[in-house]
C-alpha cells in the first residue's frame, strides 16, 4: 500500500530575507569578478580559486534556505528547510496547534531554538504550526495555512 501525498506547500522566505539573499548573491558575484581580475593581473589564477570558494559556499548556503517545503502523506509529516530535514510519523504526534512565531521567542528567522526550548524552522514571523510529539521537544515551522495543516494531521493521525 503506497504512501499518498495529502498536502504539499512551499513557504517562501519573508521579503526582507529574499532581498538580503539577492543582495548577498550580487555582492558575491562582484567580489568574485574583482578577485578574478586581480588574480590575473598578478599572474596567480590559484588566488581566484582560493578566494572564490568561501563566497561560492555562502551563495549556495543562502540559496538553499529560500523556502520551507512541507509534505503531509498518509503516514508522515515531512518538513525540509535547506539542509535540515524533519520527518514525523503522524501517529506519534500528540498535538498540532496554530501559533504565531515571534521575535521574542525565537530571536530571528531560520533554524532556531526557542526560549521555550522548541526547535523552529521559520521563514517569517507570523503563521506557524507547533507540533508536540511524544517524548520530544516541540517542533515549530512556518506555514501559510496553519489551520489546514493541523486539520489534515488531526484527521490522518487517527
Amino acid at each position: 500500500m503506497g504512501d499518498t501525498i495529502e498536502y504539499r506547500e512551499k513557504v517562501m522566505n519573508h521579503r526582507f530575507m529574499r532581498i538580503f539573499v539577492i543582495a548577498s548573491l550580487i555582492l558575491t558575484i562582484v567580489v568574485l569578478a574583482l578577485t578574478v581580475r586581480y588574480s590575473f593581473s598578478v599572474g596567480s589564477p590559484l588566488f581566484a580559486v582560493v578566494m572564490a570558494l568561501p563566497f561560492l559556499f555562502a551563495a549556495v548556503l543562502l540559496a538553499s534556505f529560500r523556502s520551507i517545503k512541507i509534505t503531509i502523506t498518509s503516514k508522515k509529516l515531512i518538513v525540509n528547510y535547506g539542509f535540515f530535514h524533519k520527518s514525523l510519523f503522524l501517529h506519534e504526534i500528540e498535538s498540532c496547534e496554530q501559533v504565531k512565531a515571534d521575535f521574542k521567542n525565537y530571536a530571528g528567522l531560520g533554524v532556531r531554538r526557542g526560549m521555550d526550548k522548541s526547535t523552529a524552522y521559520l521563514t517569517s514571523f507570523g503563521n506557524a504550526v507547533k507540533i508536540n510529539k511524544m517524548g520530544e521537544k516541540a517542533f515549530v515551522f512556518s506555514t501559510n495555512q496553519p489551520d489546514k495543516v493541523c486539520h489534515i494531521i488531526s484527521i490522518k493521525k487517527q
